[in-house]
Order: C-alpha cells, then structure tokens, then sequence
C-alpha cells in the first residue's frame, strides 16, 4: 500500500504511517512497524502518540515491558504527553507477565501525572490478579472502582466469570451474569460461551443447554464458539448422539467449523468410536 502510493505520487503522512504500524503490530509484526517507525522520520513525518502507543502495545504483547518504558522515556524526551492508552497498555503488559508490583509503580506514574485510572487500567490489574489466583485483591479493586465511581463493563465481568469457571466456581460466576442481566452491562457471546463451557468443565451439561436456551431467548443465537463448547460437554458425557445432532444442527444453519470444530469431531467422537454423521460436510 505505501509503496503504490509512492508510485501515485501521495506522499504519506503521520495519519498513514499510524494505520500501517498500528497494523503491524496487530499482526505480530513488530519488527517491520519499527522499521516503518524509523522510515518514516527518515522521511521528516513526526511520529505522534498513536505511533508510540501502537508500538508499545506490539512490544507488550510479546512480553517486551521493558523495552516498552523504553519508549515511554522516548515520548518524554520527545516533548509528546503520553495518556491513558500509554500507561494502560504498559500496565497490562505488566499484568499478564503476573509482574503486579511493575504494573502498580507505573500506574504510581500515571496517577502523579494526573491521568486518573479508567476502567481499562482497572480491568487489567483485575485481569492479573485473577491469573495468579489472588481473587482478594480483585475485589479490593472492586471496591475502590465503586468508591471512585468506575463502572464495570462487559469485559470486567468476563475476567471475573472467567476466573471463576477455571477456579471450578461457575455456579458463583452464574450469579455475575444474573447481575449483569439485572442492572448491566449487557453480557456477549464471550460471557455466555464461558459460563457454558465452565458448567461443561464441572460435568454439568444440564445447567450449560438451559444457559444456551436462555441466552436465544435474550436474542444472542449460538455461534461457532457455543456449538463447540456444548457439543464436546455432550461428548464427555457420553452423551454421542446429541453431539451429533448438535453438530449437524451446526452445519444446517451454514457454520463453517473451524479448528476447533475438527479438533473436537476427531478427539472427542471418532478416536472414541463414534463416527458422526457429517457426510459432505468435512473434507
């Protein structure tokens, strides 16, 4: 795309290169969005915020915290501001390293430079915790998002649901979606399919169809991720032919399957000796 656009004679500006190595790093493509980011002040276009915060995020998500304040101290030097998507994104990186105490001096930092924590911010020190099992520590953060008027979005819920199916606790998180269902926010498919497959987990596949049931009456139909969840719950419970009519019921409705589809056709039915009734539909 930068290349044709030079060919036209478009020289591309600070909006251009933001888009391409916002991509990049989207796509796991870090390296070339540097490249991008050196070539671009090569050619007198100034980087912004957006640029950086992008390539603090691709490093983040490749375990590189350190590197990412690296570039922090560059937006600093730099004379650019650095925000709440800043510090954010370092903080999470922090976070799903289980590096808590990193995660809380920066966001020492941030505050000190009057950016207030926001629910992003909360929803990754929650995240962090819930993965190194300090379930405590959560609800001390719940307390003081109440306390500060945070309110909690999807995403918070389906950290703590998540938390507490992988905890064996879905009974618990059934109560989270309850709430969500009474004063919001609004729960998603990753609400809905986590919950299923966490009453699947505890071998409870009554509780998993009947969530399934009342999610369509909530106008939320089964998508690919429901019908995968529920059909290897069924096949765990030895329960082969609902599986299959469940997976052809899949396929009626114009699903394609994917990996995991295949993956749960292969392991869960035919190395156990059950041959579905899938003609035409697999190759």
């Amino acid at each position: 795309m930068l290349e044709k656009m030079k060919e036209n004679g478009i020289l591309p500006n600070v909006v251009t290169y933001n888009a391409l190595i916002c991509g990049l790093c989207n796509e796991d493509k870090t390296e070339e969005a540097f490249n991008l980011h050196g070539e671009m002040q090569e050619k007198g276009v100034v980087p912004s915020i957006i640029t950086y915060n992008s390539l603090i995020n691709g490093l983040c998500k490749n375990g590189q915290t350190i590197k990412g304040e690296e570039l922090l101290d560059e937006i600093t030097r730099k004379g650019l501001v650095p925000n709440s998507v800043t510090y954010n994104t370092l903080i999470d990186g922090y976070c799903k390293k289980g590096e808590m105490q990193e995660a809380f001096r920066l966001l020492g930092c941030m505050i000190k430079k009057g950016i207030h924590a926001n629910v992003s911010t909360y929803n990754a020190l929650i995240n962090g915790f819930c993965k190194i099992g300090k379930m405590k520590e959560t609800e001390k953060l719940l307390d003081e998002m109440a306390e500060k008027n945070v309110k909690a979005d999807v995403i918070t819920y389906n950290i703590l649901i998540s938390a507490l199916c992988q905890q064996g606790r879905t009974p618990k998180a059934n109560k989270l979606l309850n709430e969500m269902l009474e004063v919001g926010p609004a729960p998603n498919y990753v609400t809905y399919n986590t919950l299923m497959n966490g009453f699947c987990e505890e071998d409870d596949i009554k509780s998993a169809l009947r969530l399934r049931k009342e999610m369509a009456k909530r106008g939320r139909w089964a998508n690919i991720a429901t019908y995968n969840v529920l059909i290897k719950g069924l096949c765990r419970k030895g329960k082969m032919q609902d599986a299959n009519e469940l997976l052809n019921e899949m396929l009626e409705k114009g699903m394609t399957p994917n990996h995991v589809t295949y993956n749960v056709v292969r392991e869960e039915m035919i190395e156990k000796g059950f041959v579905p009734d899938i003609e035409g539909h697999f190759t």
